[in-house]
């Protein structure tokens, strides 16, 4: 009996510890020489509000080196709080990984407790990563009320 309940107990904690893992799915935003970046889609197919957060990875070539934090970063995990109605965004965390894919360091930045007037630090500018991110909502956007027209 006490055999089947430590296996009962492992088999939990593996379940909890896979539920707790973030799943991605990856897809490509910018893809050319210069640079490789892929937006969250099970993140952006939900957006339905004007402030959301979205996850973005970028891949670095060359790698980059950034003094006092790493070196040999070769990707890079960003999560950004965007404001539609203000067109601004901030940068809430980012994660930096090596050529194994390994994390090598992230940092959180605390702004869920800045005040709304200085929570989007930045402004979304033309031809930005965070211009094209809301490009592609607000074509996913077109499609699903075009989809849901025709049902």
């Amino acid at each position: 009996m006490s055999k089947y309940l430590v296996i009962c107990f492992i088999v939990f904690l593996n379940i909890v510890t896979l539920a707790q893992k973030e799943k991605h799915v990856w897809k490509p935003l910018v893809i050319n020489e210069n640079q490789k970046v892929w937006y969250d889609q099970t993140q952006l197919d939900t957006i339905n509000t004007a402030k959301f957060e979205i996850w973005l990875l970028e891949l670095h070539r060359p790698h980059l080196e950034l003094e006092g934090v790493a070196k040999n970063i070769m990707r890079t995990k960003s999560l950004f709080l965007i404001s539609l109605e203000e067109y601004r965004y901030s940068l809430k965390e980012v994660v930096y990984y090596n050529p194994a894919n390994n994390q090598v360091k992230s940092f959180q930045y605390g702004i869920d407790d800045y005040d709304e007037d200085i929570k989007y630090a930045f402004p979304i500018t033309q031809n930005s990563i965070q211009q094209k991110l809301i490009d592609e909502l607000l074509r996913i956007r077109k499609l699903r009320a075009t989809y849901n027209q025709e049902n």
